[in-house]
């Protein structure tokens, strides 16, 4: 039997990290339609352990600290990519429209991300365990909605308007899901999670929910969708075989909808060719032109705003591409810097998952770091020309109001799981209050000296 911190084991009710957490002896499988609360704790779960403490503040810290460069950079980047196309919709308005209003409205949508993500970092991450069935239903009532009503986007009718403004549900529902998913695959433990029939109402949610988003067109958001939901279940104690299966059966969905689709045929089609050639300079592609603007930049760039590809060649410039832009114009040097705040990220979830002493908290923290990694690798493997073409942004750094605001409420979430984590809380508490004293104490100081 092959070991997983996150999957049951000799039959125990228990999950995370063997070496970490206590042991609980006995058979609870009896528990598995509980809540979470109500489930058999040991007392040693709810005293403070610094190790496990520290290493959830530390990685909370990463955590926060990538998100913060990522989104300062995404902002830079923005701006950068969107200059051609504001100018020419300056030239084209005749004055009408505002010189970098895409990368101003990116900029105000960043802002209130950052604020839901402050509001749901505070919150106790129990209520939305409670609402995680509410939150889901809205999720999918919005994805639905889009399916009826919903504006047509480059041949894909992914976005609703709402009062002037467009949102994309689908990047709220991925929110809605992973917390949803979470706390129905938290519900099953014990002999319950060797039993196929356990898994069927999450599994029933779940494709109801990439069903919801496939219709429309919305190819990318399904396929990360599906990756989200096969690793929880993975996690959560679902065998490979099912899981296979399951993967082999959206395989063949998703050639349905390609076949049938001349636009993404036509890109597979194009990914393929391109594999053993190199790129066309008479009648280039997407991905050529990307790969034209990483030849560009080098190693140190051509400095930002300077790039090139983005005045002509290059669409979706800002948002799908904006990798490219990067690497025209910071170079070699700028893409490691991003994948290595990926990278850093990918760790502290890694951390935060295996130190949390809660099967929900587990999951859902996973959860977030299979989408936000997942999703930020699968971009650069379509911008470097290792996947087809199939159309979602980079986290934290794509313009996109919706995408850049559910990947800062999924971060508020996991920081709020985080707090829930015994003794972090406090420490947190303890360390500002410090860092203020600490900060008062130097003021007076100077201003004595000053005296």
């Amino acid at each position: 039997m092959r070991t997983n911190y996150l999957r049951e084991k000799n039959g125990n009710g228990v999950s995370g990290n063997r070496s970490a957490m206590p042991q609980l002896g006995g058979d609870f499988s009896r528990f598995a339609g509980l809540a979470e609360d109500q489930f058999p704790r040991s007392p040693e779960m709810d005293q403070v352990q610094p190790p496990r403490r520290d290493a959830v503040n530390n990685a909370v810290n990463v955590l926060l600290a990538c998100t913060a460069i990522l989104l300062a950079l995404g902002v830079l980047m923005v701006f950068s990519a969107t200059s051609a196309i504001s100018i020419r919709a300056v030239d084209n308005s005749g004055g009408e429209v505002g010189l970098f209003s895409v990368a101003i409205k990116h900029l105000l949508f960043t802002t209130v991300g950052i604020g839901f993500a402050f509001i749901l970092a505070r919150c106790d991450y129990r209520l939305l365990e409670r609402f995680s069935h509410l939150f889901f239903a809205l999720g999918l009532a919005l994805q639905l909605a889009v399916i009826l009503f919903g504006v047509e986007v480059h041949g894909n009718r992914n976005w609703l308007g709402i009062g002037g403004v467009q949102i994309q549900p689908s990047e709220f529902l991925k929110l809605a899901m992973v917390v949803w998913l979470a706390h129905m695959l938290a519900l099953i433990s014990g002999r319950a999670a060797k039993n196929f029939r356990s898994f069927v109402p999450a599994l029933a949610g779940f494709i109801l929910a990439v069903l919801e988003i496939i219709l429309p067109g919305d190819m990318g958001t399904a396929l990360i969708v599906v990756m989200i939901g096969a690793g929880m279940a993975w996690l959560a104690g679902i065998g490979l075989r099912v899981i296979g299966f399951g993967a082999l059966g959206a395989m063949m969905l998703a050639g349905v909808f390609v076949a049938i689709a001349p636009s993404r045929l036509a890109r597979v089609a194009s990914f393929l060719n391109n594999l053993w050639e190199l790129p066309d300079t008479h009648a280039p592609t997407q991905s050529d032109f990307a790969q034209f603007a990483f030849g560009t930049g080098g190693i140190n760039g051509a400095g930002i705003g300077a790039g090139k590809e983005k005045w002509l060649s290059l669409r979706e410039a800002h948002t799908d591409f904006i990798f490219a832009v990067i690497g025209e114009e910071i170079g070699l040097i700028g893409t490691l810097i991003v994948v290595s705040l990926f990278l850093l990220m990918g760790w502290s979830f890694l951390r935060l998952t295996l130190n949390n002493p809660t099967r929900f908290g587990q999951l859902l923290t996973a959860g977030a770091g299979l989408w936000i990694c997942g999703q930020g690798l699968l971009n650069m493997m379509v911008v470097v020309g290792l996947l087809p073409v199939f159309g979602v942004p980079l986290p934290f750094i794509s313009q996109g109001g919706s995408a850049i605001m559910a990947n800062l409420m999924m971060v508020g979430v996991t920081v709020s799981i985080a707090r829930g984590v015994p003794g972090v809380h406090e420490n947190r508490k303890v360390s500002a209050g410090l860092a203020a004293r600490t900060k008062a104490v130097l003021k007076n100081s100077a201003g004595a000296d000053k005296k």
